[in-house]
């Protein structure tokens, strides 16, 4: 009998605390046409960068304002996956469905220089780095691994870390603010939020953005995309410091 009213507390308890549970509402959003697939995004603290993918021939990073207003557009003859700002050298790298990590050299010319070969093994992963331009975070399947930039040698791994279960609802995105890892599932629209050490801190629901692929902190939020599918996408970013 004790057992049983302990069983019928706890099931209460949690009942309340999921009605309760608050989901939070985005702090900006803008609309954003990639062309292709509305993939990644990032900040160098002026303004917002997002990239596209899909097609090589038809890739793009465009340039926005910290309010959301579009600037400029430009051609980048890359697939890829997440853009990232490194604070150390004040360059955007983006990491690409051919497995290769490049630096984009001069926006204007589109032109871009090979930083790593074959890094990680899943080539639709998403990658982030730290705001201190000093590690490389790679999700796949629950396991994260951590790479120091400037070596290329892998520094940490951590198992057991909760995402979507597809690749199309997040097990290979993860994103990184100065304090905090975050990785999501996209179907259930949550945040999950771990420490730089690996632990488990709190998940958290989201309301807006649905894009497996897109997971990305920047500019002190944790973004989001709907894509856009060969039409105007949007980004929700979500204020996390």
């Amino acid at each position: 009998m004790k057992n049983s009213v302990l069983l019928l507390i706890t099931l209460i308890t949690t009942g309340i605390f999921s009605l309760n549970a608050q989901t939070i509402s985005p702090d900006i959003y803008f609309d954003d046409e990639p062309g292709t697939h509305n993939m990644g995004i990032t900040s160098d603290g002026e303004f917002y960068y997002t990239c596209n993918g899909g097609k090589t021939y038809e890739g793009k990073i465009s340039k926005y304002s910290l309010n959301g207003n579009f600037m400029k557009s430009f051609g980048i003859d890359l697939d890829m996956r997440s853009i990232m700002y490194n604070s150390k050298d004040k360059q955007l790298y983006v990491n690409c469905y051919d497995g290769n990590i490049y630096k984009i050299t001069s926006l204007e010319d589109g032109s871009f220089q090979l930083a790593y070969s074959k890094l990680y093994k899943n080539e639709q992963a998403s990658l982030a780095m730290d705001p201190k331009g000093k590690y490389l975070y790679y999700l796949d399947d629950g396991t994260l691994k951590v790479y120091d930039f400037t070596k290329g040698t892998l520094v940490n791994t951590y198992y057991g870390i909760n995402s979507g279960p597809e690749l199309g609802s997040g097990n290979s995105s993860v994103a990184v603010s100065k304090k905090y890892i975050i990785t999501f599932d996209s179907g259930k629209q949550a945040f999950y939020i771990y420490d730089k050490k690996g632990n488990f801190k709190e998940s958290i629901k989201y309301k807006n953005g649905d894009y497996g692929f897109s997971l990305a902190y920047a500019n002190g939020h944790i973004f989001v995309s709907t894509d856009g599918d060969y039409g105007v996408g949007k980004w929700f970013g979500y204020e996390r410091k």
